[in-house]
């Protein structure tokens, strides 16, 4: 099963769905990293939220794949942007 990823358009949180749907309001303390083409995404203090990922296995809201990390990184960078 993909795990869907993506930042909800109305309330600008990051939204992790394998199955269970979470949502992290955006200003939390994640970081994201890149590994190759793999993500992971962290809390600041470690704690594991996606684990080594490779993006082809992540889709967006609707259920597409994204078609390269640059596309993950961008649909994500939203999220990140601290002028949001």
């Amino acid at each position: 099963m993909a795990f869907k990823i993506y930042q909800d358009s109305v309330t600008k949180e990051l939204v992790i769905d394998n199955g269970i749907e979470y949502r992290y309001p955006a200003f939390s303390e994640i970081q994201r990293q890149q590994y190759g083409d793999f993500l992971i995404l962290k809390t600041v203090s470690g704690v594991p939220l996606l684990d080594k990922t490779i993006y082809s296995d992540l889709t967006n809201s609707s259920g597409t794949a994204y078609a390269s990390f640059a596309a993950l990184k961008t649909a994500l960078d939203g999220y990140f942007d601290s002028t949001i």
